[in-house]
């Protein structure tokens, strides 16, 4: 048998040699634990300075390349003056720490706007230089504000890309690629679009509201009067007739601003190239001849005026010639035939001297000294035009038309000399009553004659 202390001693020393082992392992585990975390942190320094040196070398080297790529920034550039303001301080800050030379080194462009870097010769600070600011689109895309007014001149004088290229080139400043300037002559066109719509809707509900001011309805819709005319790509009066393109516009009489525009294209370059539609925005959207195009722009805006903008539109005042207001009467829907068409002055006028030079025409002999020179045509449809101007500012209509009409009547003796039959308010040498003497040495009584029959025949 075992003494029981002996059993005791082997049990003391069996536990003190495992402590001993664990412990030895927990200082061992210790001991790597710690040398891990130090070759870690080495290996963690290691990559800072080598990233730092890496970012150093870098930029030294993006400075010197930047340096020998100097010389290549030549021509000219448009710089906007606040962004120059800002830069100058910019460079004057860093000059004042640093006190080493600023060297250009490159320049990122973008049509007309560049971005010009510079670097501090000492440091490598890199303090660029942008010549334009950036405004934001309808879509809420950004470009760049010179860009933008490039486009915006070209488009107003009548000019594209190329005219553009040809202009700066002489400057020599560089122009954007022909891809950004259409994109951002589309960027123009959708803001006047959205301008446009914007100022139309103001200027028909100013219209609205003064109507109902002045009590002006037609069966409980406010009435205005309008202006309606319209205008072709290539002149065409009274011949050919056979524009691509046209314009009609529905004018406030009151507020003077433009109600409602349309256009009518007979024509799509694109489509003429053979582009198909899904990959370009058609224009064309007439077939018919030039000639209707007015009378279908001015019946679409005589055809919303109600529906759309809640008035109608029952006076307009149009060319004499127009076929618009037969088109107007048959199919403007309901209130249509109530719609009342005022003659235009200048129209009128025009009508007037088209029927001078038709007599010069048929009657040779009224030419030369003392007769139909080109300055007495002139001076007559002058005088007409003097008189309806006088005319309609006078509150009676019912007189003031029928002193309009003597003074239309008078106008040829009246330029030639003759003022017996002129009105005092029109006519100041008829207040002064000529002698008999000057009356009998002008002549051409036949003259004057003829002409007051024929504008008989065109006031009546």
């Amino acid at each position: 048998m075992i003494d029981i202390t002996i059993l005791i001693t082997l049990s003391y020393l069996i536990i003190n040699i495992t402590k001993n082992k664990n412990k030895c392992r927990c200082m061992m585990a210790n001991k790597k634990n710690q040398q891990n975390h130090r070759n870690n942190h080495r290996r963690s320094m290691q990559r800072r300075w080598s990233a730092a040196k890496y970012r150093e070398k870098k930029v030294k080297s993006q400075a010197h390349s930047s340096t020998e790529n100097c010389d290549k920034l030549e021509g000219s550039r448009i710089i906007n003056l606040d962004k120059l303001q800002q830069y100058v301080n910019e460079l004057t800050t860093h000059a004042a720490k640093c006190g080493s030379q600023i060297i250009l080194s490159g320049e990122q462009k973008s049509g007309l706007a560049s971005i010009i870097s510079s670097h501090c010769s000492k440091c490598s600070f890199i303090i660029p230089l942008t010549t334009s600011n950036k405004v934001s689109g309808p879509k809420g895309i950004s470009r760049w504000e010179i860009n933008l007014a490039a486009v915006w001149g070209q488009m107003c004088t009548g000019g594209g890309h190329s005219k553009l290229k040809d202009n700066m080139s002489i400057l020599g400043v560089p122009v954007m690629s022909p891809k950004n300037f259409i994109n951002t002559e589309r960027s123009i066109g959708q803001w006047w679009q959205n301008q446009l719509q914007d100022e139309m809707k103001e200027a028909r509900q100013k219209e609205k509201r003064l109507a109902i001011q002045r009590g002006d309805y037609h069966e409980g819709v406010p009435a205005i009067t309008v202006i309606v005319d319209a205008g072709w790509s290539k002149q065409s009066h009274k011949h050919t007739y056979n524009a691509k393109s046209g314009v009609g516009v529905i004018i406030g009489k009151e507020t003077g601003k433009i109600l409602f525009i349309g256009v009518r294209n007979k024509y799509c370059t694109a489509c003429s190239r053979g582009i198909s539609k899904d990959k370009h925005h058609c224009f064309k959207n007439w077939n018919d001849s030039s000639s209707q195009m007015e009378s279908d722009i001015i019946l679409e805006g005589f055809c919303q005026a109600e529906e759309v903008h809640g008035v109608r539109y029952v006076q307009f005042i149009g060319d004499g010639d127009s076929s618009v207001y037969p088109t107007l009467l048959q199919q403007v829907p309901g209130w249509g035939r109530y719609i009342e068409k005022l003659e235009c002055a200048n129209h009128s006028c025009k009508c007037y001297r088209s029927a001078l030079e038709k007599l010069v025409q048929e009657k040779p002999h009224y030419k030369g000294k003392g007769g139909l020179t080109g300055a007495m045509r002139q001076r007559l449809t002058s005088a007409a035009r003097c008189a309806i101007r006088m005319r309609s500012q006078e509150t009676d209509v019912k007189k003031a038309v029928k002193k309009l009409k003597q003074d239309l009547k008078n106008g040829p003796f009246h330029c030639f000399g003759v003022h017996t039959k002129c009105s005092p308010d029109f006519c100041q040498k008829a207040k002064e009553k000529l002698s008999e003497e000057h009356q009998e040495s002008i002549g051409n009584e036949d003259v004057c004659e003829e002409f007051s029959d024929l504008i008989e025949g065109t006031c009546n």
